[in-house]
């Protein structure tokens, strides 16, 4: 609705303007005549009144005009307003029927014009709106209605996003309302300030939009889907618009003309496409007269009488049909029928290859080394070859062509020849016809002379019956003697059964795929944990994998694939024993040798006395080993342990070329001590020195040893003199530490040490005992240094 028109500005009433007026005038007129009448006021003074009247009159005068006009100023204020308001009053009706939501917003942003359409958030739904409201809060107030969907997750970031175009407006904006309803907003800045925003509802044009939008891409779809299923036909097909131009072909018709690309041929017409493929040399009759049948095929062009046969230069042979549509198009479809052509000319020749054969045929009857009889369909004989002769040579069977099987049956059976159907030949006649040519196994039948008859018949689609016969005597009395040998068999393998169920042992056989065979309860026995799976069938590695699985082998427990891998190659080399140790502590040797046939015969013996007995013998080895390597007053290795070691050692390092050091000690005046303490305090002594010798050396392969009396030695592989001084020296404090008396000593009051190192790196031409005598020699010049002390071997020296 348009904006109220101002307060019209109060004015004085009337009356008082007249009052006011007359009083004026009449004061103004009785002042100027009684100035003029009176004599007595002197000139001056009668001037002045005449001047004072004349003002009051003419006050008066102007003081009644202005209050005219006023009041002629008033009546046109109130016309104006009057035409204002009708103005506004039509100019609002004239809002409200325009179908889009219009409004004004001043400078400041505030609303100054509406129609009711503007008021409404969604159709349906209105708002109260006064004229001075900001846009910002109306915008407000409509988003929190929740009519507006893309206001929903976030107010406040739609709102400052909707705010910011608002003030630069810059095109259409499209808003979608809650019902699937989409209103366009448009927004223009006015030139003295102040924004015109038109609100238009555009849901039947966004869902004409999305409904042509579902339209074309089901177009598409439908499209898509017709170049699928004409490109996935099994023929060729081409369309031609009404003037003749390829508006369509599948990819069968463009891998049958590769020399026309797709791409260019689409719009070419018929006629420019045959002659392409007469550049191309295509069709091959057409070669030398190009035109003749270019002219010929165009004439033919939407009037041939028929399907066409053509063959194409990739050797296919095609029908083509041709035929044109009520709208002028023409459709040719091409079907491949090479197919069809090699099968006719396959036919043609398998007929004659036929006559050919049903020469040789004939032939070949005779010459079958089994009878042939050949009954119609109304069971009477029509052919027989000499072979049924020679095997019925009481038969004339050339005297019984056309006569009915029964008839011969009851023939044969008249004069014996059928022993099966003595004593009861009138039921065993009956039996025979009902079942001639239906049996759907051989029949057996014993000749009177003793030979063995196997007959096969069979009923052809034409009715007819063809029986076979074959001696089979020799058959009948080898299976005879087969099966007497079967059961011979089956009595020797029982035997064997029961002499591998007798072994004290376990026994399997496996075959040549490595399934079992048969095996022994034993077997069983000695693996209760796999004996579900020890069944004939399962592989060797499944019944292994079987036990691993549950931890039967304590030698697999925690590299179970490992273990079965080489368990599986031991099984299948089959050259060595096997040893196992089981759960329950039982030890259990495999031993398995290939057969002939490519099986493994395995045997399993419970061994856990023998290993038992060969462990405690180990153990008593390995301690009388150890005694003879260990010195027995000192607990140390022996001479014997260190010449060992150092043979090996000697031996080692000299392949890597690595250092070997020896260290030759000797205890200062032991002989003193001896004497002066006793054997029995020696011995302690030497235990001393030997325990602190052991804890001087630091490496596995380092070796204390009691070289003999008094002596001790140190071997220390791969280490060079340098190393070997700092390990002679610590050897050297230990023992300064230990402070083992000796006051017999004329070196010092304690036990002291004379050493002698030597350092090489092997040779193989040379001894280790070089290294000794090395080292010996160092250890002389120890002790006649002064002892106390350690020495280098110098061989200069």
């Amino acid at each position: 609705m348009p904006p109220a028109p101002p307060p019209a500005r109060e004015e004085p009433p009337a009356l008082l303007t007249a009052v006011v007026c007359g009083v004026c005038g009449i004061g103004g007129l009785g002042l100027l005549a009684w100035a003029l009448a009176s004599h007595v006021l002197e000139a001056p003074v009668r001037a002045a009144l005449v001047a004072a009247g004349l003002a009051l009159w003419a006050m008066a005068s102007l003081h009644w005009q202005l209050a005219r006009r006023a009041q002629r100023c008033q009546v046109a204020a109130e016309a104006a307003q009057q035409a204002a308001l009708q103005a506004s009053a039509q100019l609002s009706a004239t809002l409200d029927i325009l179908p889009d939501g219009l409004a004004i917003y001043d400078a400041d942003d505030r609303l100054v014009l509406c129609n009711t359409r503007y008021r409404e958030v969604a159709p349906g739904i209105t708002m109260a709106v006064d004229y001075g409201t900001r846009f910002e809060d109306v915008l407000r107030r409509a988003a929190a209605s929740g009519e507006i969907r893309d206001a929903r997750p976030d107010l406040e970031t739609w709102l400052a996003g909707r705010m910011e175009r608002h003030r630069s407006p810059s095109g259409p904006e499209v808003q979608e309302v809650r019902g699937d309803r989409w209103m366009q907003l448009t927004e223009r800045t006015l030139d003295g300030g102040g924004v015109v925003v038109l609100r238009t509802d555009i849901t039947d044009t966004v869902h004409k939009e999305r409904a042509l939008k579902q339209a074309l891409a089901d177009a598409e779809r439908a499209e898509r889907r017709l170049h699928e299923a004409v490109d996935a036909m099994p023929a060729g097909l081409d369309i031609y618009d009404e003037n003749d131009r390829l508006v369509l072909c599948n990819n069968f018709m463009a891998n049958l003309r590769p020399h026309l690309p797709v791409q260019t041929s689409l719009g070419k017409t018929y006629e420019e496409l045959l002659r392409e493929g007469l550049q191309h040399g295509i069709p091959e009759e057409a070669r030398g007269q190009e035109e003749l049948w270019l002219a010929h095929e165009l004439a033919l062009r939407g009037h041939r009488p028929g399907p066409e046969v053509r063959h194409y230069p990739n050797g296919a042979w095609m029908h083509m049909h041709e035929s044109r549509t009520p709208s002028g198009m023409t459709v040719v479809v091409r079907l491949d029928i090479s197919d069809l052509i090699e099968q006719r000319q396959k036919a043609e020749e398998a007929r004659q290859e036929s006559q050919r054969m049903r020469q040789l045929l004939e032939r070949a009857v005779e010459a079958l080394p089994v009878s042939i009889e050949i009954f119609d369909e109304q069971d009477r004989l029509v052919l027989f070859n000499q072979q049924l002769s020679r095997m019925y040579p009481h038969m004339n069977y050339a005297e019984h062509l056309g006569k009915s099987f029964a008839d011969i049956l009851r023939y044969s059976v008249q004069r014996g020849l059928v022993p099966s159907a003595n004593g009861r030949e009138e039921t065993w006649i009956a039996e025979r016809l009902s079942e001639h040519g239906s049996r759907t196994s051989n029949l057996v039948q014993r000749l009177a002379d003793g030979r063995w008859i196997n007959i096969y018949e069979t009923r052809t689609p034409e009715n007819y019956v063809v029986a076979v016969r074959l001696d089979i005597t020799d058959l009948i009395e080898q299976r005879q003697a087969l099966e007497a040998a079967q059961d011979e068999a089956q009595q020797a393998r029982q035997l064997l059964q029961d002499a591998i169920e007798s072994l004290p042992e376990g026994f399997a056989l496996f075959d040549a795929d490595d399934r079992l065979v048969v095996c022994n309860a034993q077997y069983r026995r000695l693996y209760p944990i796999s004996a579900p799976m020890i069944v004939p069938g399962s592989t060797f590695e499944q019944i292994a994998r079987y036990g691993v699985e549950r931890g039967q082998y304590l030698d697999a427990v925690g590299n179970e694939e490992a273990w079965l891998a080489q368990r599986v190659a031991d099984h299948q080399a089959a050259i060595q024993s096997v040893l196992q140790h089981l759960t329950d502590g039982r030890w259990v040797q495999a031993d398995e040798r290939r057969t002939p046939q490519g099986g493994i015969a395995g045997v399993r013996t419970d061994v856990t006395q023998l290993v038992r007995k060969e462990q405690e013998l180990a153990a008593a080895n390995a301690k009388l080993a150890l005694l003879s390597t260990t010195d027995g007053v000192t607990g140390i290795g022996n001479r014997r342990r260190f010449d060992d070691r150092l043979a090996t050692e000697w031996m080692r390092c000299g392949r890597h070329g690595l250092p070997l050091t020896v260290i030759l000690i000797d205890i200062d005046h032991f002989k003193l001590y001896n004497d002066h303490y006793g054997h029995l305090a020696g011995d302690e002594c030497l235990r001393r020195v030997a325990q602190l010798l052991q804890a001087t050396i630091r490496r596995a392969d380092e070796v204390a040893a009691r070289y003999g009396g008094e002596e001790f030695v140190l071997l220390l592989p791969d280490v060079p003199l340098p190393e070997a001084m700092t390990v002679a020296q610590r050897c050297m404090d230990n023992l300064r530490d230990a402070a083992l008396a000796h006051p017999r000593s004329p070196t010092a009051p304690i036990i002291t040490f004379s050493m002698g190192i030597a350092s090489v790196v092997p040779r193989p031409e040379a001894g280790s005992d070089t290294l000794v005598q090395a080292a010996d020699a160092a250890l002389y010049r120890a002790k006649y240094g002064g002892r106390n002390r350690f020495e280098v071997f110098d061989p200069g020296a």
